[in-house]
């Protein structure tokens, strides 16, 4: 930092900033030294950050997210850091949709996973609700992979709703609803987005808690382990129920989905409940991958022939796993079993590629 450095808000209605100077060099000091930061000083000096012009911006804000997480992520600086970055695009009061027979599950995860895989949370939606699911789909553009689950519902031709009417009509229609998230929090969208390729503080549930709808429960994916903290971020601003998962894969690797192997970690939180943590080895299916994609163009021509009733092999039972589970979730189904026989038949009909035609 130098001691001209133009501190005044680069934007518009912008939160205002402290005295950012003294403050962030104070923070930014610390950090060299290795001294902790807790959660008001995270608060302090991401305001002071959003405040600042690029380049420097940016520089401050990896260099605050990297000391928070290299120092381990904590309930409370994930959910101060997650409060300030929703703060810059003013209040939300997410309306709640529901629908009759089955519960709404919201779908978001965090992506920035440790392994660029083909789209999987999405295709899992559309599979889950057309086996009877009523699923409201959180994403956006790509960051960190080939294809965004945004990119990937533009390639398919889903309407991208934003408004909470919206997402109530395709709901009740179709049992599925896409929305994105850039559109509803512009100004962060503008300061944070496409600038970090791996986990990091918003990640535990920045993109649930910028959706203006809420569901019956929400189900988010996190390529991190700590998914506890995820739980409990969720649940403290506004999520209730909430079901955090994410697969520890061998070699330290994450994903923010239900994996073919490795260990699946999952949190449940509820507002002024502790949460319940479970590791559940999976059971592995020998020979196969997981599929990858070389570039956006070959990751959406998969998924369309996965809907279609073909595509990769380890694509589908990634699919499968997921749809299963979101159907458990919603409540079609109490039994694994019997959701696992549900998303194999829809994806061999070619049931959700109808979906995606007429949502």
């Amino acid at each position: 930092m130098t001691a001209d450095l133009d501190l005044r808000p680069p934007y518009a209605g912008s939160v205002p900033a402290p005295d950012a100077d003294g403050d962030l060099r104070s923070v930014l000091n610390a950090i060299a030294v290795g001294r902790p930061v807790g959660p008001a000083t995270i608060a302090t000096s991401l305001r002071a950050v959003f405040a600042m012009p690029s380049p420097a911006r940016d520089v401050a804000l990896g260099t605050i997210m990297a000391e928070a997480m290299a120092a381990g992520p904590t309930v409370d600086v994930a959910a101060e850091a997650i409060a300030v970055a929703l703060e810059l695009d003013g209040p939300r009061q997410p309306a709640l949709v529901t629908a009759e027979g089955t519960r709404v599950v919201l779908l978001a995860g965090s992506g920035k996973k440790g392994v660029r895989t083909l789209n999987i949370s999405t295709p899992a939606a559309l599979v889950a609700a057309a086996a009877g699911a009523t699923i409201v789909k959180i994403g956006s553009g790509a960051t960190s992979s080939a294809l965004g689950s945004r990119d990937l519902a533009q390639a398919l031709g889903l309407r991208e709703r934003t408004t909470v009417d919206g997402v109530r009509e395709d709901v009740a229609t179709h049992g599925f609803s896409f929305l994105a998230v850039e559109p509803h929090i512009p100004t962060l969208d503008r300061l944070y987005g496409g600038r970090f390729h791996a986990p990091n503080l918003f990640s535990f549930g920045l993109a649930a808690l910028a959706s203006p709808v809420r569901g019956d429960v929400t189900l988010f994916g996190l390529a991190h382990p700590r998914v506890d903290v995820a739980a409990r971020v969720l649940a403290r601003l506004g999520e209730s129920p909430v079901e955090v998962i994410g697969t520890r894969l061998s070699g330290g690797l994450y994903l923010d989905e239900i994996g073919l192997d490795g260990d699946l970690l999952r949190a449940r939180a509820e507002p002024g409940a502790d949460e319940s943590v479970e590791s559940i080895p999976l059971a592995s299916t020998p020979g196969m991958s997981l599929p990858r994609s070389v570039d956006a163009d070959e990751a959406i021509q998969r998924t369309l022939d996965l809907l279609a009733g073909a595509g990769l092999p380890s694509h589908r039972a990634l699919v499968v796993r997921n749809a299963a589970h979101l159907l458990l979730t919603s409540g079609v189904t109490r039994s694994r079993r019997r959701a696992t026989v549900l998303a194999e038949e829809v994806l061999s009909s070619g049931a959700a590629m109808r979906l995606t035609t007429g949502a």
